[in-house]
């Protein structure tokens, strides 16, 4: 048999989380039999003011001349909390692992359970028993939840599952959709576990078309970045010279080489049928190509308007920000028919600055007779001036440093100078591999970017990006939530940085990879610890309340807890894995887990149904 310090239990059978050496008041599971479990202050329970609790309080007072006498110095009050008469040797043992968890509650401490969904459930029943009628206790356990970190359910489906079910009871949109999006990246694991049936059938039907819809944009991406090849791009290619395809053909077979000696193989293995696209491939994929696209982007020419008339002229396609004259030559008219298709199939936005930097024209050698020394030094001529064409049609001194030690920029600039000098206009092949790089950051943009406002999206490979229209299912016509969009990439957003008097080029600019958080401020993470104010908040599904606020309509603030390390909200923080804190007696029965910020694993042998028992929300 396992001993009592495998189960996180000390030889006196108590829990270390819920022992305070400088505590009043001993807890105890039953009758006045055994060891206390738990050592608190009584000031916690005074400031629940709750009847029943403070009733047990005050009927547990120890005598003056017994606490001389005690063996554990310092007790004033001995609170014994037993369960109801005629229940099963599981009910009896569920009831004691809420009033553990109401205790971990008051002290900030993390919950045990047998799934996650019913150690909420469970809680939430006992917070409306123990509390007073004036106390919001959804409001309550979320505040709690937040304050902990259990909201993060990152790389958790079984935590996901149990956050994702709960918020719907209680009608928490902020945690629903925190659980839904990371539940959808985990779909196919969560799918398999018991813990699903805790979802609601609603739910549970609008996770599986999220899923399919996920799956449909990545498979259409993987097609597209596989070879790199753009339907778009290349039937426009039909009447050109066969020196400018080939171009394009090159370019094309540059970048599926530079990825295959990067990940060993392009596209990266899976095991079918699983996707080889993932969000941190195409994070690393957005960054490059972010790069390349600053390197070549002629940052003063952008769209003229409402560019989709009809009646619109060719001519003003395009505008100079500097006023300057600007005019196109036919294969500009091609390249932005090309691009204007592409976004009118993706019924997407279009880049705002569309146009690249393109170098002078270059003619081919005239023939002439051939000199042994004369050719080659014409040749080296000729090479010097479209490498420097290339180079002075280029952003490379304005790069930050981020992009500028890009490897995917250096391996460009090598392969432009090296790339069939002779045989190409440098003009005509930059305009070509500028339609690819278009194609490819509408691409990514369509699947990297993130669902606004979740507070935990650190490197998880699976994609956060589902669709919310319709969401959450008890109020499908309100817009409560926002999808993402391809407007957040970092084409978009530069666009927004370069039109603003506060642009500056050289400075640190991060790129717009999909597990980027730099830009994220606390007020677009709700249920991170760093959005709350100093005073303690209870979130509910839009807002916060104050403390204060509080007291102004008449319910009350719980204790004001200890303070939270800054590490316990940390993406890749979890606890060390103990086995459960709970009495030997308790802790006995398998199934039993802890949930610290990254909730461990559960037993599936007990509790993973929805318990018709559990208590339900009043409606």
């Amino acid at each position: 048999m396992e001993s009592q310090r495998e189960h996180g239990v000390n030889s006196s059978g108590q829990d270390p989380e819920l022992w305070d050496e400088s505590g009043d008041t001993l807890i105890f599971f039953g009758r006045g039999y055994g060891d206390p479990s738990f050592r608190i202050c009584s000031s916690l329970i005074e400031e629940t003011k709750s009847a029943a609790l403070i009733a047990m309080l005050n009927k547990g007072t120890v005598p003056p001349e017994d606490i001389k006498k005690s063996r554990i110095p310092g007790v004033q009050h001995k609170v014994y909390i037993d369960s109801h008469s005629g229940g099963s040797k599981l009910d009896v043992l569920r009831f004691h692992v809420t009033t553990r968890n109401f205790f971990a509650f008051l002290v900030r401490k993390p919950l045990v359970g047998f799934t996650f969904y019913q150690a909420l459930a469970d809680l939430y029943g006992r917070l409306q028993d123990y509390l007073s009628q004036g106390v919001d206790c959804a409001v309550a356990l979320q505040s709690y939840l937040v304050m902990i970190g259990l909201v993060n359910v990152s790389n958790e489906p079984r935590a996901a599952a149990g956050l994702l079910a709960w918020s719907e009871d209680v009608r928490w949109n902020n945690g629903w959709r925190e659980a839904f999006v990371h539940s959808v990246g985990m779909y196919d694991e969560l799918s398999r576990l018991p813990e699903s049936a805790d979802i609601s059938l609603p739910t549970t039907a609008h996770l599986d078309l999220a899923h399919l819809d996920v799956q449909a944009r990545i498979h259409e991406a993987e097609d597209r970045l596989s070879t790199f090849y753009f339907d778009d791009a290349h039937f426009s290619q039909e009447d050109m010279s066969p020196t400018v395809r080939a171009a394009s053909v090159r370019f094309r077979k540059f970048l599926k080489q530079y990825y295959e000696k990067k990940y060993q193989t392009w596209p990266t293995r899976r095991r079918p049928p699983s996707l080889w696209l993932d969000r941190i491939i195409v994070g690393r994929l957005q960054e490059d190509f972010n790069a390349l696209y600053e390197y070549n982007v002629d940052k003063k020419i952008e769209w003229n308007g409402d560019d989709e008339s009809d009646d619109r002229k060719n001519r003003a396609l395009l505008r100079s920000i500097d006023t300057l004259n600007f005019g196109l030559d036919g294969e500009d008219f091609r390249m932005l028919g090309v691009m204007r298709n592409l976004d009118c199939r993706l019924n997407a936005s279009h880049i705002p600055h569309p146009y690249p930097l393109l170098p002078t024209s270059v003619s081919a050698p005239t023939p002439a007779k051939k000199s042994v020394f004369g050719g080659k030094k014409k040749e080296k001529v000729r090479e010097l001036r479209i490498a420097h064409a290339y180079a002075e049609a280029s952003n490379a001194s304005r790069l930050n440093r981020e992009h500028a030690e890009n490897d995917l920029v250096d391996a460009f600039v090598q392969f432009e100078r090296a790339d069939q000098p002779g045989d190409v206009d440098p003009r005509e092949a930059r305009r070509e591999r500028w339609i690819i790089i278009y194609c490819v950051l509408q691409t990514l943009a369509g699947i990297s970017e993130d669902v606004p406002n979740l507070s935990f999206d650190g490197d998880v490979s699976y994609f956060l990006n589902t669709r919310l229209q319709g969401l959450p299912p008890w109020s499908p016509t309100d817009k409560i939530f926002i999808d993402a969009s391809r407007e957040q990439s970092h084409a978009w957003k530069t666009a927004r940085a370069w039109a603003s008097d506060h642009y500056e080029p050289w400075a640190s600019q991060n790129g717009s990879s999909s597990y980027s958080t730099s830009e994220a401020t606390p007020q677009d993470r709700p249920l991170s610890l760093d959005s709350q104010p100093d005073t303690l908040t209870f979130f509910d599904s839009n807002r916060g309340i104050t403390c204060s606020e509080l007291e102004d309509t008449g319910a009350y603030c719980i204790g004001k807890f200890p303070p939270v390390p800054e590490t316990s909200l940390g993406p890749d923080w979890s606890l060390p894995p103990e086995s459960p804190l709970m009495p030997p007696k308790f802790a006995a029965v398998a199934g039993i887990d802890r949930y610290a910020t990254k909730p461990l694993p559960v037993r599936p042998n007990q509790g993973s149904k929805r318990d018709p028992e559990v208590r339900r929300p009043k409606q």
